[in-house]
């Protein structure tokens, strides 16, 4: 009987592995929007491209008062964890890693609901898991863009996982 229990036990965490494995980013290669970029080189897209190996330009910078990156992701989905891949993922220095943001979610574009608040962050990459919440946009809002006071916040790729929301 153990080894049938160990069998199955190894049987469940393969297959949940997997399944993790296959989930998608529903924010990839989606429209977005933000606060007026760094340069033209430095846009919101490039945060919802899949990439943070093309150089520091690979990546939405921006250095206005109130810092956005937005995406459209089609449709209504029931959202669950959000990826942020910060500047020392793109190989520039964690001293630029967003140290305070928000995730706001809105099923119109008008109305958002602050779902993430993160205010202590050093990491080059940090996951963010919430209760499913039905969202077609979703916001990022820098609100201290560094750990060393540079006014510029840096975000290499923001990705969206959940899955199709009810009625789709």
């Amino acid at each position: 009987m153990p080894v049938l229990k160990a069998a199955f036990l190894a049987f469940a965490v393969c297959a949940a592995l997997s399944l993790a494995q296959t989930e998608t980013n529903l924010a990839l290669k989606k429209p977005a929007t933000s606060s007026t970029p760094c340069n033209e080189d430095e846009i919101a897209a490039h945060a919802f491209n899949g990439s943070v190996d093309g150089g520091t330009g690979d990546k939405w910078c921006s250095l206005e008062s109130t810092k956005w990156l937005q995406v459209d992701l089609g449709t209504n989905f029931k959202v669950n964890r959000f990826v942020v891949k910060h500047a020392g993922a793109g190989g520039e220095t964690s001293d630029w890693n967003t140290r305070a943001f928000k995730i706001h979610v809105s099923t119109d574009g008008r109305k958002f609901t602050n779902i993430v608040t993160v205010t202590d962050n050093t990491n080059d990459v940090s996951t963010h898991k919430v209760e499913p919440v039905v969202a077609r946009y979703v916001q990022l809002e820098v609100t201290v863009p560094t750990q060393d006071g540079d006014a510029a916040a840096r975000i290499y790729e923001f990705e969206v996982y959940g899955e199709a929301a009810p009625g789709k």
